[in-house]
C-alpha cells in the first residue's frame, strides 16, 4: 500500500499541477480584481508569464524532496522530468525571442 503512489506519472502530474496551483494562488492574492482571461492576457503581453511559471516551478523542489523522503523514487523522477520539460519550454521561448 505504501508504494501505491510510487509511479512516474504521479510525479509528472504533481510536477505540472503544483506550479499551476502556485500561479493560481498568485492570481488570487494579487490580481483577483480582474478575470482569469484578463490576468493571462496581462501576463502574456507583459512577457512575464514564463518568468512567473519558472518561479512557480520552485515548488517542485519541495515535491521532489517529499517524494524522496518517503522513498517514492519513481514519483520523484517524474517531478524532475516535469521540471525539465518546463525548463525546456522556457529555454526554447528565450531562444526564439532572443532573450538569452
Amino acid at each position: 500500500m505504501r508504494k501505491k503512489f510510487d509511479k512516474i506519472w504521479v510525479g509528472i502530474i504533481a510536477g505540472i499541477v503544483l506550479p499551476l496551483v502556485v500561479m493560481g494562488v498568485f492570481y488570487l492574492s494579487s490580481y483577483s480584481y480582474i478575470t482569469v482571461p484578463e490576468f493571462l492576457r496581462k501576463m502574456v503581453f507583459g512577457a512575464i508569464i514564463l518568468k512567473l511559471l519558472s518561479l512557480c516551478a520552485v515548488i517542485n523542489l519541495g515535491a521532489f524532496f517529499l517524494f524522496y523522503r518517503v522513498e517514492h523514487d519513481k514519483a520523484a523522477r517524474g517531478v524532475i522530468f516535469a521540471t525539465m520539460v518546463l525548463a525546456f519550454v522556457v529555454i526554447i521561448d528565450k531562444l526564439m525571442n532572443g532573450g538569452l
